[in-house]
């Protein structure tokens, strides 16, 4: 990182909004767990991804980002609105490299959590939603709108269809 992109970031970061959102993703740790628990028992095998999807909308939805949708491809969008200046997407994908049956118990071992799929990549669907909660908790503005995304089609034959679905059917 080059030393002026670090000085605007540490400047970023100072202002009173962002800390309150920062203080805010301390403070929701604990639901954040819970949601990527449920997601993770929730299988999301590749092309099969339709029941974790409906739980993260509907969960973004309640994280108050407007226009939450299911694309034609399976992936979750909502967008919340800034101003003018350039968008943000924050991503995570739904579908998991494990087939279907596959046993998505969580176990815990010296504080750790195990379960297929509870990196990858339910805790990024998990805090995908935080954010969204601080944006909605703080009401931080931001300089464009901010996409948050689940995609389908990550993992294996998947071939990124989610993404590039994302890409294509949303050039500005």
């Amino acid at each position: 990182m080059t030393a002026n992109l670090g000085n605007q970031l540490e400047a970023v970061c100072r202002q009173q909004p962002v800390q309150k959102a920062l203080a805010f993703l301390e403070r929701d740790a604990g639901r954040t767990l819970d949601e990527q628990k449920a997601m993770t028992l929730i299988p999301a095998p590749p092309f099969k991804e339709q029941a974790r999807a409906a739980f993260f909308r509907d969960r973004l939805a309640a994280a108050g980002v407007a226009d939450v949708r299911i694309d034609a491809e399976g992936n979750v969008i909502g967008v919340r609105r800034g101003g003018a200046g350039p968008a943000l997407v924050l991503s995570a994908h739904i579908d998991t490299v494990f087939p279907e049956g596959t046993d998505l118990a969580i176990t815990e071992k010296d504080g750790r959590l195990h379960a297929p799929g509870i990196r990858d990549d339910s805790r990024g669907l998990a805090v995908v939603l935080s954010v969204a909660r601080a944006f909605a908790e703080t009401g931080l503005r931001t300089l464009g709108d901010v996409w948050f995304v689940g995609t389908v089609g990550e993992e294996g034959l998947g071939n990124l269809r989610g993404v590039r679905a994302l890409f294509r059917d949303n050039a500005a």
